[in-house]
């Protein structure tokens, strides 16, 4: 049994307007400019700057405006000592870095997401390893905040609806005495599912309303951890291929091969070409000029004639196989 105090909740923390703290004020000395770029930002983007003025003695927070969709700047102006410098008219994170790097004037600088929030002690923790690297991050802790629709499927169908549900009890007095204390937890759903359709009672789905069913962590007397979760987005087209085509043409501008970053760039390679997007001849012609080092690591025909064949006959579980052999 884990004896340790539970952590206060990151969440209440998140949403708790806390008193605003300058560091700046109190340690000038160890300034540093904090560099943010910005397109748009999440809901807590005021609660996350107040984390970096708590924690960090910021010199100047410069924000790159990569044209802003929301009220990011707006919040932002509200603190102390912010610059923002116009990158509207720039295509690529890279080169809003560059400028935000250039435009630095402490010996030390901070870049942070606009979605990071910093637990108490991080300058503190961070300073103490400027001995030792020029460069230095520290690892993520995730912490999911999203809304969507649930479709969950078991034994390859829809399961019951769960999780707010309405019953009448004459329905279940019949199946009920077959519930022993053994091993109903998780399938309980289609447990009293079945009980109902068993007592010749109807139940069903309804599409009216919803409920908000919540994905955090919980106190557990099982040690259980939280290794990945994964969420699914439906982009559109043209923003698929936009990532796909900066991922794949940055990876063999600027980094040296190796195996992973070899897969990486041959499946954005693959998907361009599934969606007619890339011309493969002057692709090549563009790497052997560019950076020819990759012309051995990022294509091998057969390996990519038979992912796409596979997948456009919607083998997918085949494909995810074949990957690791690209």
């Amino acid at each position: 049994m884990n004896n340790e105090a539970p952590r206060a909740s990151i969440f209440r923390r998140y949403y708790t307007e806390e008193p605003f703290i300058d560091r700046f004020a109190a340690s000038p000395a160890d300034a540093v400019d904090v560099l943010i770029p910005v397109v748009h930002a999440n809901e807590l983007w005021e609660s996350n700057l107040r984390s970096l003025y708590r924690e960090i003695p910021i010199n100047r927070l410069l924000i790159s405006d990569g044209g802003c969709k929301d009220d990011s700047l707006d919040i932002a102006r509200r603190f102390p000592r912010v610059t923002v410098l116009d990158h509207r008219n720039y295509v690529s994170l890279g080169y809003c870095l560059r400028k935000l790097i250039e435009a630095v004037e402490t010996d030390w600088f901070i870049y942070v997401h606009s979605d990071v929030y910093l637990p108490d002690g991080w300058f503190d923790a961070m300073k103490r390893h400027q001995g030792s690297y020029e460069w230095f991050g520290c690892p993520q802790r995730i912490t999911a905040l999203i809304e969507y629709p649930n479709v969950d499927k078991l034994f390859g169908e829809t399961r019951p609806y769960a999780g707010s549900q309405m019953g009448r009890k004459s329905a279940f007095l019949q199946g009920l005495a077959g519930i022993d204390d053994d091993f109903v937890y998780r399938q309980e759903d289609y447990v009293l599912a079945g009980i109902i359709e068993k007592a010749g009672f109807r139940h069903g789905r309804i599409e009216d309303t919803f409920h908000y069913h919540q994905v955090m962590h919980k106190p557990s007397p099982w040690a259980r951890k939280l290794k990945r979760v994964a969420v699914q987005v439906e982009w559109s087209r043209d923003e698929e291929v936009r990532a796909s085509t900066m991922q794949l043409y940055g990876i063999i501008k600027y980094l040296e091969p190796s195996r992973n970053l070899a897969r990486e760039a041959e499946a954005h390679l693959l998907r361009l070409l599934e969606l007619g997007e890339l011309d493969h001849a002057q692709f090549r012609k563009w790497v052997a000029k560019t950076n020819p080092r990759w012309l051995p690591h990022y294509y091998r025909p057969w390996v990519a004639f038979a992912y796409k064949a596979i997948r456009m006959l919607h083998l997918h579980d085949l494909a995810r196989r074949i990957r690791p052999l690209m």
